[in-house]
């Protein structure tokens, strides 16, 4: 039990008396029960709702993310509300929840960070009619937004160029062309210290498998045929 006490598993359970240990073993842990909260976005409706979750952390936690289930089968299994037929919940890019929980990936910092915030825009939007933080698009196109968020930058080949760079090493990457379409190569431009801060986030492995698993190649621009003109002589 050392490994989930440095994580705050202890004090986690304390505060929350409704989740238990449901299932240990050497690969992860379940924890499962009922789950409250309450929270209220500025300017948006209140939630105060009791949720049956499972949730599995892998041992590799923060490397690997944990999945977690609604037992209840109160959130609609659809992809509109960001839920698995199986009921685990998409609960954004893996970047992304790596970039939040870089400084703490507490099991409570988890739940609060990412498991609160998601349970409170689902259930917005199951009993309000809306998502309050807005919503991004399912797949690649989410991707790309969300990543051109983090990056502050726009459109899919810039992401793709961010991506390339974080999966090689510094020396490598500069010689690329830089994501912030400046038309500089990486090395000459300040952006480079932007990116730098990214590297914390993962291996240079992850980015490029990523990049490999989650889009699809840009397609080349066709090379336009040469027009064959009239051959005809002039009588």
């Amino acid at each position: 039990m050392q490994h989930w006490d440095s994580l705050g598993l202890e004090g986690f359970l304390s505060v929350h008396p409704g989740i238990r240990i449901a299932e240990l073993n050497d690969d992860s842990i379940a924890l499962s029960g009922r789950y409250h909260l309450r929270a209220q976005l500025a300017g948006r409706q209140l939630v105060d709702k009791i949720y049956q979750l499972r949730v599995i952390i892998p041992r590799a936690y923060p490397e690997e993310l944990p999945r977690v289930i609604d037992e209840g089968r109160y959130i609609p299994r659809s992809q509109e509300y960001h839920t698995y037929t199986d009921g685990s919940f998409c609960l954004g890019s893996e970047f992304r929840i790596k970039f939040i929980l870089q400084n703490d990936h507490s099991l409570t910092a988890f739940f609060e960070k990412i498991i609160d915030r998601f349970l409170y825009a689902v259930t917005h939007r199951i009993e309000f009619g809306d998502f309050p933080f807005g919503e991004l698009s399912h797949g690649e196109q989410g991707l790309v937004d969300d990543y051109g968020e983090m990056f502050g930058i726009s459109g899919k080949l810039a992401v793709l160029r961010a991506f390339r760079a974080l999966g090689r090493r510094k020396r490598e990457s500069n010689k690329l062309p830089c994501p912030c379409d400046c038309g500089l190569r990486l090395g000459l431009c300040d952006y480079r210290f932007t990116l730098a801060d990214f590297r914390k986030i993962a291996r240079r492995r992850w980015f490029r498998q990523h990049l490999k698993e989650s889009f699809k190649p840009l397609e080349k621009p066709k090379k336009k045929s040469r027009s064959t003109g009239s051959t005809g002589k002039k009588n």
